[in-house]
């Protein structure tokens, strides 16, 4: 449920860039650093992420970095916000990354990002920390990552119940290593996030978790594979079998990453 706020407040120009001073001095801002997330994949560089503090956020945010709040996020609670603003600046700097003048990505009709012309990539944010890797277009399909964190007893018995089923569930149990159940279960439910991230532009469409079954886990390796058990478009058929790589980047919390 979303608050509402009476003055909605649009921000600035979305071609110019986040001023450095301004990421430099802000006292949102925790850390920004490259990180590798785990996938062995050369064509995936290292992600940009930001920790920050999401209740030092305000509106003037958008000022200062020069990113546009979408009009649908105009009414959104402020935590909503800052995981915007926070992950555009992700992809912002990852796009710099590589050695082109960035536009910061707009939201399309399915909140998915809309990168610029010659580049391709994903968004991730949860609670204090956003994440974006971007890579040149013509070198990838896709690409897709995410980071979650274990949730209360309340969301974890949904993502149990809607994303992973009793055979998935065993065959991770069964090959856990050094993972505890709870991440076993985050870890399952963010590779296909990153999977759905990865193929959305070639699907165009949403589909069910259960289109793909968690079909491998090697812990020591950081590797999942994900197979389809249905016909996703001519390119994504049932059958066929993917990697997604996996990182703990704390005790509860893990990023995946896929490309195809």
């Amino acid at each position: 449920m979303h608050q509402t706020s009476p003055e909605p407040t649009k921000c600035a120009n979305p071609d110019m860039h986040p001023s450095s001073s301004a990421v430099a001095h802000d006292a949102m801002l925790r850390t920004i650093r490259r990180l590798d997330l785990g996938n062995q994949d050369s064509r995936l560089p290292p992600a940009i992420v930001i920790e920050f503090f999401p209740e030092a956020f305000s509106l003037s945010a958008c000022e200062r970095y020069r990113i546009p709040l979408p009009e649908q996020l105009h009414r959104s609670v402020a935590k909503r916000q800052a995981e915007f603003i926070m992950g555009r600046l992700a992809a912002h700097q990852a796009i710099e990354r590589l050695g082109i003048a960035a536009s910061t990505p707009g939201i399309g009709a399915s909140r998915e990002p809309l990168w610029q012309a010659g580049v391709t990539g994903s968004i991730s944010h949860t609670d204090d920390i956003a994440a974006a890797i971007a890579v040149p277009a013509p070198t990838v399909t896709g690409v897709g990552i995410d980071i979650e964190k274990v949730p209360n007893a309340e969301t974890r018995d949904a993502i149990r119940a809607l994303a992973l089923t009793p055979d998935e569930q065993r065959l991770m149990e069964a090959r856990r290593g050094h993972l505890t159940t709870n991440m076993l279960l985050i870890t399952g439910f963010s590779a296909k996030e990153s999977f759905f991230k990865g193929v959305f532009a070639v699907v165009g469409r949403y589909f069910d978790f259960d289109a793909v079954r968690v079909s491998g886990l090697d812990t020591d390796a950081g590797r999942l594979t994900l197979t389809l058990m249905q016909t996703l478009c001519p390119s994504l058929v049932e059958g066929r079998s993917f990697e997604v790589g996996f990182k703990t980047l704390a005790r509860d919390t893990v990023a995946t990453s896929f490309v195809w």
